[in-house]
């Protein structure tokens, strides 16, 4: 399997999540009506977890939490929880080139030529610390 193979899995999947799966939780659909979305889900995940060798473990470990969710009838934990692998399944979906995906190399080097530095911050630690007062609460000159 190439990794075209996997970005179109993990992007099958993110459809999955994001316009099935939540769009029903967000509507307030009942369970009858969520279990069989998230049941979908949950055999997408663990049918291409190989293809995701960094990612596959945690999207089942993630999909199984997210049936034990619904069980409880914990809608806001599942929520959260199919936001994170909705996002995570965009990540893959899109491959290793792109910023904050684990197989990135040199996250780093990218970090750094992003960062813009912030102009006048020893001043504002300066400015901070000449209104501190001494241990007696007497104001500094």
């Amino acid at each position: 399997m190439d990794s075209n193979t996997g970005r179109r899995a993990a992007w099958d999947t993110y459809l999955a999540v994001n316009h099935g799966l939540l769009r029903a939780l967000r509507n307030g659909d009942s369970a009858e009506v969520i279990n069989p979305i998230l049941g979908e889900v949950v055999i997408r995940i663990r049918r291409y977890a190989l293809m995701w060798p960094a990612d596959g473990l945690m999207l089942i470990a993630a999909a199984s939490g997210a049936v034990r969710l619904l069980r409880q009838d914990d809608r806001e934990a599942l929520i959260g929880l199919s936001v994170a692998m909705s996002r995570r399944l965009y990540l893959l979906s899109a491959g290793p080139d792109r910023l904050h995906h684990p197989g990135r190399r040199n996250q780093r080097a990218a970090w750094t030529k992003r960062a813009k530095p912030v102009a006048g911050i020893n001043e504002r630690r300066k400015a901070r610390h000449r209104g501190q007062q001494h241990e007696k609460g007497m104001p500094d000159d």
